[in-house]
């Protein structure tokens, strides 16, 4: 796996350890950006939305959670 990859992955990891997924958006990014300075804030905005997927199954998702990850799927 490349250094670059891994790095994203740590930012996953960073995340959802320090319970981060849920917190305002400008936080996160801040936090990663210190730690990871290299990542984009559009890279970091996705592993926010995977980090929301890990954490719930399907059926525990609420209609406002899904809504969200969807419109996250349909930015591009």
């Amino acid at each position: 796996m490349k250094d670059y990859e891994c790095e994203k992955l740590k930012a996953l990891a960073i995340i959802i350890s320090e319970n981060l997924t849920y917190a305002p958006e400008d936080e996160v990014i801040r936090k990663i950006k210190e730690k990871i300075p290299e990542l984009t804030e559009s890279e970091i905005l996705d592993w926010i939305n995977c980090a929301k997927r890990l954490l719930f199954k399907e059926e525990y998702l609420t209609k406002e959670i899904k809504k969200e990850l969807k419109l996250w799927d349909n930015i591009d």
